[in-house]
């Protein structure tokens, strides 16, 4: 976990040990995995179970990621305590008719449904059902849900999905979160679909935390802009409040600051 991004939510009103659902939009030249490693690390430092859906990265690419940051998610899984759904792996089953299971997640890929992403939602709610009916609590990331997109599926149908996945962090008597569930997605200015699914999800978000990369090129000492933008259900909030940062990925840190106080710039 970075000190860093969790003093900015909490800023912000928004403690992720309260639940609730946090949306992460990454542009086509900034990166949010940094983000994504922030909240799987939050859920092992806070022996909660994780359930993660991995579409547009491979497990991989996230163990290599967080060893960096000192944690071992290799081990995480190995125990039971980290369950990982690599979609990237089970499309390429899908790709090489290398599958049997009629309900498999991506089976619309070769099978054109007209809920195509009713099979990976009860792939999920399978995974998280057991600690559902302990009363257990856990985070749940899916990591590029844009990306399917590429498939086919339509924007609208991707919010379906993502509206359902919320309903699976909702307490028995939907008085509190069991689940903290975070949603990745890509940016494109280009993309209408693309800008739907953002503009749809982070409305139903706690927050939205938005990367982008600086308009004025790569600089060494800042990689980016990170804007969080903060749901408040008060009355006396009836606009989201707006925080903007300009950031850089450390070896082992997310270091935030206000535009313009940057080494480079003082």
């Amino acid at each position: 976990m970075f000190d860093s991004i969790k003093n900015a939510l909490e800023g912000g009103g928004v403690r992720i040990a309260d639940g609730g659902s946090f949306l992460i939009s990454e542009s086509a030249t900034s990166s949010a995995s940094g983000l994504v490693s922030h909240f799987l690390s939050f859920g092992v430092a806070d022996n909660r179970h994780v359930c993660f859906v991995s579409l547009q990265h491979t497990w991989g690419h996230y163990c290599n990621i967080g060893s960096k940051f000192g944690v071992n998610l290799r081990q995480q899984a190995a125990e039971g305590k980290v369950k990982v759904i690599e979609g990237l792996k089970l499309m390429s089953e899908v790709l090489k008719n290398d599958f049997q299971e009629a309900d498999h997640p991506f089976s619309f890929i070769l099978e054109p449904s007209e809920q195509p992403l009713r099979n990976l939602y009860h792939v999920i709610r399978r995974t998280v059902e057991p600690w559902r009916e302990n009363d257990e609590r856990f985070v749940l990331v899916i990591d590029g849900v844009s990306s399917l997109l590429n498939l086919g599926v339509l924007s609208s149908q991707i919010e379906i999905f993502v509206n359902y996945c919320r309903t699976l962090i909702e307490g028995n008597n939907n008085s509190d979160y069991l689940g903290v569930l975070v949603i990745v997605t890509k940016s494109c200015g280009k993309d209408e679909d693309a800008s739907l699914i953002i503009n749809s999800l982070a409305q139903c978000c706690v927050v939205h935390m938005s990367l982008e990369a600086l308009s004025t090129g790569f600089s060494r000492e800042i990689h980016g802009n990170l804007r969080f933008i903060f749901n408040h259900t008060s009355p006396h909030h009836a606009l989201p409040d707006v925080q903007l940062f300009q950031y850089k990925m450390e070896d082992k840190n997310i270091k935030l600051f206000a535009p313009g106080t940057s080494a480079s710039v003082l």
